[in-house]
């Protein structure tokens, strides 16, 4: 009787059902999405290898609502401390390698072409290949002659050569940073990009020329310290901390002047502060949802109204208070059901538009698809009950009477 009757306010039942989707591809959208955000955060990092870790000076932030964390500011790390710092660790066997991160904002030309102001110089050295896992594609990596000379040649990632070498190949062809020249002998796999990290959006230097063409007094090294195996890491870092303090010098009762750093702990601090987020992405839907439901409610008493007459029949022939409680609180429960279905289908593809921005993988949050069938059926509950009440009440005389 419940689908009869919504069946014959066809028009009414979809416009009710179109106000519950709205409030749940709310919820859902915005939970996916923050889902695809942890989920691209945890694939990348994860990329950047389980037992390597790196030691850097502080000063960097990351902070997503007030979950945030900050660091300590630090003295940079000179390139003289920290070939010594290399060397130490060599000896202890922890394969070590030294980078900067000259620009984050270059332009590189070839001829006529140029790339968009967002690719990332780097400068490495030697060992930056087999510590941190980089794979040449095609052409060759740095040489020792070339890495001591400060020659300029550069290492190219695949989005750079898409850009400017589509029908030519880009090995020994001269391109120029900022103005100035250096001669292609390498192109990396490809590796993937992410808002978080655009790792076939780089160009890679010799660390001795990148220092030279792009250094700073400000420049401060990175060390990436390989441990033999994850199982290892803890000692590898403890390790690599007292060689580092050693090399400073710094006396038992002095705290570390330098940071750690670990993938799988920069990737958790970020995924903490997301928490935040996700809150204030559930408050959004379920206010939306709290105006859907007052919607649906005003939409049932005035179907209470209209079908005064019809509600007066039924109890003449003899249905009871329950019989009709049951009736219009179906009717409730089922628009509101078929609503939550139809938000929820629209939500995923909603918060899976970002998978697809971020290039990462889709996201089936099976948790909040639960909790919108969930919220679904109570915001029908409690939207249809006072009209359920208010038309069981109705005197079957009056009723009758009713125009």
């Amino acid at each position: 009787m419940a689908a009869q009757s919504l069946r014959s306010q066809m028009l009414r039942a979809s416009l009710t059902a179109l106000i519950i989707a709205t409030g749940i591809t709310a919820l859902v959208g915005m939970l996916t999405a923050t889902s695809v955000m942890e989920s691209s955060i945890s694939n990348q990092f994860t990329t950047m290898g389980a037992n390597t870790f790196s030691i850097q000076s502080g000063g960097q932030m990351i902070r997503i609502g007030r979950n945030g964390k900050r660091e300590k500011r630090q003295e940079q790390i000179p390139i003289r401390t920290a070939k010594i710092l290399k060397e130490n660790l060599l000896l202890k066997g922890l394969d070590a390698s030294l980078s900067d991160d000259l620009l984050s904002t270059a332009i590189i030309r070839h001829r006529e072409k140029e790339t968009n102001p967002n690719v990332r110089v780097q400068g490495v050295d030697l060992n930056f290949m087999s510590v941190n896992g980089l794979e040449i594609k095609d052409g060759r990596y740095f040489s020792g002659l070339e890495e001591k000379e400060a020659r300029s040649v550069a290492i190219i990632a695949p989005d750079i050569v898409n850009k400017l070498f589509q029908n030519t190949s880009a090995i020994g062809k001269m391109i120029r940073i900022n103005g100035k020249p250096f001669r292609v002998i390498g192109i990396t796999k490809e590796k993937g990009n992410s808002s978080f990290m655009a790792s076939d959006n780089l160009v890679y230097l010799p660390l001795m020329t990148g220092l030279k063409d792009f250094g700073s007094s400000s420049s401060s090294i990175v060390t990436s310290i390989l441990a033999p195996g994850p199982e290892k890491i803890d000692a590898a870092i403890n390790e690599a901390i007292a060689t580092m303090r050693s090399v400073r010098k710094l006396s038992p009762g002095e705290g570390n002047d330098f940071n750690i750093r670990r993938s799988d702990n920069l990737s958790s601090i970020l995924i903490e502060s997301l928490s935040s987020v996700s809150i204030g992405a559930a408050l959004i839907g379920f206010i939306t949802l709290l105006g859907a439901s007052i919607s649906l409610m005003n939409i049932m008493l005035v179907s209470v109204t209209e079908r005064t007459s019809e509600i007066g029949i039924r109890k003449a022939l003899g249905a009871s208070e329950n019989f009709i409680i049951t009736q219009f609180l179906s009717e409730a429960i089922l628009v509101s059901l078929i609503g939550g279905i139809f938000g929820i289908c629209l939500g995923l593809i909603v918060g899976n538009g970002l998978a697809f921005a971020l290039d990462t993988s889709v996201v089936l949050p099976f948790k909040w698809i639960l909790l919108a069938f969930i919220v679904s059926f109570l915001v029908g509950i409690i939207s249809g009950w006072y009209p359920a009440r208010t038309a069981a009440k109705l005197d079957p005389i009056e009723a009758l009477r009713y125009e």
